[in-house]
């Protein structure tokens, strides 16, 4: 559930999204691999810099305290005092106090009273037993150190607590006078560590606030461009093919920008080159894409419809070409707008004649619809040139059906998918033969088809090529 919410959040936040969540995660590995390692590094040496700083503070104040102990002068405990104020003024980060202890016997043993120090909090607090036990043991005078806990009516402070004992060597022997104690808060180490990571996310944080204003402008760059394409592309995908990439970025986008514009240049010439082919050819084209295009064809049952425009030759002598050209494409958009509707496909344009041919089991009754409604839009057309004084024609139309090859024919270098055979040669020579206004189908291509109009038979046709009389059936759009 949240990876799916994640990833549609990452979809709709795009690469500007991506990019900005990269870099913060990046940003904040950084930052735990850094205080995974260097926090623990930093906090060991500001700990044995402390120690350091902790252990000289009391080896040297215990070198003044040993003579103020043993000579019990005076002058001495005045040096001792004065090196104790001077250490307090020195306002050492984290020294909570110092407290010097002189030994003093008694009848049942010996006790150790407080002589001098600074650090109200640290002042006359209660010598435990085991650290007596220590002293009265002790045989040398190195500094050592244990955890202590301060507790107040106010708070409570964890300190380490750094002792130092002070000895007399007499024949031999050593003689505990009495000893330092230091007390350094733990506090002050944390605080340096807490200060260190202050700035470390402070830092962190600005340089993710630029990087982050960085990448979105950065990807704002790149992904503009993208989009371009992307918005491109769906226009594509829509059939508008009217689209130019302006991508100047200088890097692989405008690379991938220039393709495209090639591969859309591409798309129109093959659709510019398509309205130049039939459907049948472009389908043969697609179903060989894998495979060499090669001449050859195969036998299929297909319905023919020729249809011609009348008496055109002569007209194309009063007219100028620009003139003929416009009134014969007029008439040929018509016919192949209502072929198409039908579910035909238009083979060829030859001059001003269009072959078309029909596939399916309802291939004929197609054909036929589409004869009739080219005969009834063509009266329909003319009706509304004639009154705007355009020229007007007519057509005759010739429907046959039967077995045929259908294959790519010509040579190597260039083919035409096409179909040839008797049904061909006999729909145009019914074409030839039809009226204007008139469509003309054999026998037993229209009792085949199963089609209710109304129609008349025609005299016994002798058609060229084709050595039996043909028997045919007119059908006019107005009987129809």
């Amino acid at each position: 559930m949240i990876k799916t919410t994640i990833k549609k959040i990452l979809y709709k936040g795009g690469l500007k999204l991506k990019l900005i969540s990269f870099v913060f995660i990046s940003i904040f590995l950084a930052i735990s691999v850094q205080n995974y390692f260097i926090i623990p590094f930093i906090k060991e040496n500001i700990e044995k810099k402390a120690f350091e700083v902790s252990s000289t503070t009391i080896e040297r104040i215990s070198d003044f305290s040993s003579f103020a102990l043993l000579e019990r002068t005076y002058e001495n405990r005045l040096s001792l005092n004065d090196a104790i104020e001077r250490l307090k003024e020195s306002h050492i980060d984290g020294l909570l106090g110092i407290s010097i202890y002189q030994r003093q016997k008694e009848q049942n043993g010996s006790i150790f009273q407080y002589i001098s120090g600074f650090g109200k909090k640290v002042e006359n607090l209660p010598l435990e037993k085991s650290l007596l036990e220590y002293l009265e043991n002790t045989t040398t005078e190195h500094v050592t150190y244990d955890t202590y806990t301060i507790k107040t009516a106010n708070e409570t402070i964890e300190t380490y607590r750094f002792i130092r004992p002070i000895l007399y060597q007499y024949k031999g022997e050593n003689i505990l006078l009495g000893f330092t104690l230091l007390y350094y808060d733990k506090k002050a180490i944390s605080k340096i560590i807490d200060k260190v990571l202050d700035y470390i996310y402070m830092i962190a944080f600005i340089i993710l606030l630029l990087s982050t204003l960085y990448v979105y402008f950065i990807g704002t760059r790149v992904t503009q461009p993208i989009l371009q394409i992307t918005k491109a592309s769906s226009e594509i995908t829509k059939g508008n093919l009217d689209v130019h990439l302006d991508v100047h970025t200088n890097d692989e986008i405008q690379n991938l920008a220039n393709h495209f514009n090639t591969m859309v240049a591409w798309l129109r010439e093959k659709d510019r080159l398509q309205k130049f082919v039939s459907n049948s050819t472009v389908d043969m084209i697609k179903n060989s894409s894998h495979e060499p295009v090669v001449l050859g064809g195969e036998y299929k049952n297909m319905t023919f419809l020729f249809c011609d425009i009348r008496n055109f030759t002569s007209l194309n002598e009063k007219k100028t070409p620009e003139e003929v050209i416009n009134i014969i494409n007029f008439y040929l958009s018509l016919q192949a707008k209502i072929i198409k509707k039908n579910g035909g496909d238009i083979d060829k344009f030859i001059g001003d004649e269009v072959m078309a041919s029909f596939s399916g089991k309802d291939a004929t009754v197609k054909a036929i619809k589409s004869a009739i409604e080219i005969q009834q839009k063509i009266q329909q057309e003319n009706s509304l040139r004639q009154n705007q004084n355009k020229t007007i024609c007519n057509v005759g139309i010739g429907i046959s059906k039967g077995q045929v090859i259908v294959g790519n024919v010509g040579y190597n270098e260039h083919m035409d998918y096409t179909a040839i055979g008797l049904a061909v040669n006999m729909t145009s020579r019914l074409c030839s033969y039809a009226k204007e206004g008139e469509i003309i189908i054999d026998k037993k291509t229209f009792a085949s088809s199963g089609y209710k109009c109304n129609y008349t038979l025609t005299e016994p046709l002798s058609l060229k090529g084709i050595s039996n009389h043909v028997t045919a059936y007119s059908i006019s759009s107005k009987e129809a």
